[in-house]
């Protein structure tokens, strides 16, 4: 070797503190960019929530109004979450609830409704498929559900890819239409509820959260699981302060 040439290549130790270097900035990139990008899924929920609000307004500015805690009759927005599509035991299912919102108790033609199929189907999708639905039977509500991104609509089931329908039949029509639910930007169906719910239907109060006490809700809410996809936790998200 010549007098003053300078050794070339890099030592064991230099190259693990290159790797390791390189590992802590890579960890900070992904922790930012999946930051930004549940900012940006929250910033959509968010805006998902307000626009059902404001047709939950127009519905009720068109007929309904939201302070009765009776089942009996038409008291929709009824808090359909977790009925089962088809049964019929209490006759406090997702059909009697699409049936009595929909059409007058003493129709001479009451119209047999069924949701297919019922093995794809989550009872934990009702309450947003039951609030899509009779939302949308409302032009004005219609118009403003439509500003709802399109990747938060779906009417697929469990297995995710086979499409859940509702048909609505009668003496004069057969109707058949996707069943769809809203879900929030990490792929969770909405909960949707207004009524506490009962043990039974005997009337015992299940104990939930102050906003679920009826006393103390004036309006429906809906709630989104948040990132970590479970409900009744500290970051769910819904338009309940």
């Amino acid at each position: 070797m010549k007098p003053g040439s300078l050794k070339s290549g890099f030592t064991l130790i230099e190259m693990l503190m290159v790797v390791a270097i390189i590992a802590i900035l890579v960890s900070m990139v992904v922790g930012v960019t999946k930051r930004i990008d549940d900012q940006r899924k929250e910033r959509l929920c968010r805006s998902t929530i307000a626009i059902i609000g404001n047709a939950l307004e127009q519905f009720r500015d068109f007929r309904y109004e939201y302070k009765s805690t009776d089942y009996a009759g038409l008291t929709f927005p009824l808090d359909c979450n977790g009925y089962d599509p088809m049964t019929s035991a209490f006759t406090y299912n997702l059909r009697d609830t699409l049936h009595n919102a929909l059409y007058s108790s003493n129709s001479l033609d009451p119209p047999n409704i069924t949701i297919s199929p019922v093995a794809q189907h989550d009872p934990s999708y009702s309450g947003s498929e039951a609030l899509y639905y009779i939302l949308s039977q409302v032009p004005d509500c219609r118009t403003t559900l439509e500003k709802i991104d399109k990747s938060l609509l779906t009417n697929k089931g469990i297995d995710k890819v086979t499409d859940i329908t509702i048909t609505i039949t009668s003496a004069t029509m057969t109707m058949t239409n996707p069943f769809t639910r809203i879900i929030d930007p990490w792929g969770k169906t909405l909960r949707y509820d207004y009524y506490p719910d009962y043990n039974d239907y005997t009337g015992t109060l299940i104990p939930y959260k102050d906003y679920r006490d009826s006393a103390k809700r004036t309006f429906p809410v809906i709630t989104s699981a948040g990132p970590d996809g479970k409900f009744d936790t500290a970051d769910d998200i819904s338009n309940v302060k």
